[in-house]
């Protein structure tokens, strides 16, 4: 697999024409159909309508300006967002805080801030956050929304403006612009190095002919008494073990209600799922030797008010919007298939599209589905889903339909039919995938049951699909 990262800038854009490992395009022509082109301030004729592009950045930046404000709220909403975007003109001619839709009102006391981001994880916020308490998750969390905001709309750089209260616990989007002007200054430094990792990320994957992925997880459980309460699972397991419990907040206090497998990551999807299922026998040995007559449940929110997660940890491949955008169509659109019907009450504070976080060790987290520890043959399928779609991106880059906003709107509606027509277009581009044959007698059942209108059980103790004695 070729593929080179081309810039497209202006001649003074020094920021952009100085990163290692691009090229200056002069030309459409010079494009290959694995390259990646970042374009920045200038428009090449025929560019964006090459067939088979793997990635042409921004691509839909003229697509976002033209939406108007009304349509860009709609859809930053219907994601999550707060959003009352405020037209330049009334901002130069001072702008006054009122109370939003969908949040508290922002006090006198809140300030604006501009947080450039390039793909999703290089971002600067102008000015610094000086005055806030809990400075650096607060940094962390605008970054991180920004790069989200920008992907809800299709690209992958720009600005997002934000105001935030004067405890910086709400924050409400004024402003969005699919634009990014690169500096050669200190305070872009970051963007630049990001631009930079991306660069030699798409080199490396171009010389090895692909991304190898390592797969980890932490889906989780919860149990219920025989009278049908939840017990919390830190009754029987600790935080930090590999069957351990894991935290929310309800009501403002810290409680430890769920149970959460977290499995040795490993290369290969059939042994992250192997471990699961010991991780799974080991804690319901410990459970039952406590004399805890439960039931085990798993999936979208099988108990009211507790939503879960089926988080999948990716390693070995770059956090990029390709490939966020690869998984969101190749895993999250199948699943949403294969939940029941009310499954969809829990977006878009859980299970929106495109959440990921990165994480320390330089892989990310992955944190759309939900639990998927339904069953072995939905675990199976889920993790080899996500292998292929993390592996192949770029072949996948042209058959996403989730691209379409109609899409995203059936995908958080539920619209069965337009779902069941984008799902079989995912099918096939990921039959085409040099990756799929490996996988196919884990992938294809998932498949067959969406055609058959299968929906998993959340009443059903999880134990039992798995064989493992209850």
């Amino acid at each position: 697999m070729s593929g080179k990262v081309w810039i497209a800038a202006r001649d003074d854009d020094s920021g952009w024409l100085g990163i290692p490992d691009t090229e200056r395009l002069v030309g459409a022509g010079a494009v290959g159909p694995n390259d990646a082109v970042l374009v920045a301030g200038v428009r090449l004729p025929g560019l964006s309508e090459r067939a088979g592009q793997a990635w042409i950045w921004n691509a839909k930046a003229g697509e976002a300006r033209a939406l108007g404000d009304a349509e860009t709220t709609r859809r930053l909403r219907r994601e999550g967002f707060r959003v009352e975007l405020v037209p330049e003109a009334d901002r130069k001619n001072g702008f006054r805080p009122r109370a939003r839709a969908g949040g508290a009102p922002i006090g006198p006391g809140g300030r604006e801030y501009a947080v450039e981001t390039f793909g999703l994880t290089a971002a600067a916020v102008r000015p610094a956050l000086d005055g806030y308490p809990k400075l650096e998750p607060l940094e962390r969390r605008l970054k991180r929304a920004s790069a989200r905001a920008l992907y809800v709309l299709g690209l992958d750089m720009g600005t997002v403006k934000w105001r935030l209260d004067r405890a910086g616990r709400t924050g409400v989007i004024v402003g969005i612009d699919g634009r990014l002007r690169l500096g050669a200054g200190p305070e872009h430094a970051g963007l630049r190095a990001g631009a930079a990792a991306f660069a030699a990320d798409w080199a490396r994957e171009s010389e090895e002919g692909g991304a190898r992925v390592s797969l980890g997880a932490d889906p989780e459980f919860v149990m219920l008494s025989p009278e049908g309460k939840v017990v919390p699972a830190s009754r029987y397991f600790g935080p930090r073990e590999a069957a351990g419990a894991d935290a929310v907040v309800v009501g403002g206090v810290l409680r430890w209600p769920l149970a959460e497998l977290r499995p040795a990551p490993a290369a290969e999807p059939r042994e992250v799922a192997a471990r699961l299922r010991e991780l799974l026998a080991a804690a319901s040995r410990r459970a039952g030797a406590a004399g805890a007559p439960l039931r085990w449940l798993a999936g979208a929110a099988p108990v009211r008010g507790l939503p879960l997660g089926g988080h999948l940890h990716l390693s070995g491949a770059a956090l990029t919007g390709e490939r966020l955008r690869a998984l969101d169509n190749a895993v999250a659109l199948p699943l949403r298939l294969l939940e029941p019907p009310d499954a969809g009450a829990r977006r878009p504070r859980y299970g929106s599209l495109g959440d990921f976080r990165p994480k320390a060790h330089g892989g990310f987290e992955y944190r759309t589905p939900p639990s998927w520890l339904v069953s072995p043959l939905l675990a199976r399928g889920t993790l080899a889903l996500a292998k292929v779609a993390a592996e192949h991106s770029r072949e996948l880059a042209a058959h996403r339909p989730l691209d379409d906003d109609a899409m995203r709107d059936a995908f958080y509606e539920g619209d069965r039919e337009k779902l069941l027509a984008g799902a079989e277009r995912v099918y096939r581009a990921l039959a085409g995938t040099a990756g799929y044959a490996k996988y196919q007698e884990d992938i294809d059942p998932l498949f067959q049951a969406i055609r058959e209108g299968r929906r998993w059980d959340e009443s059903a103790d999880i134990r039992r699909k798995w064989r493992i004695r209850v």
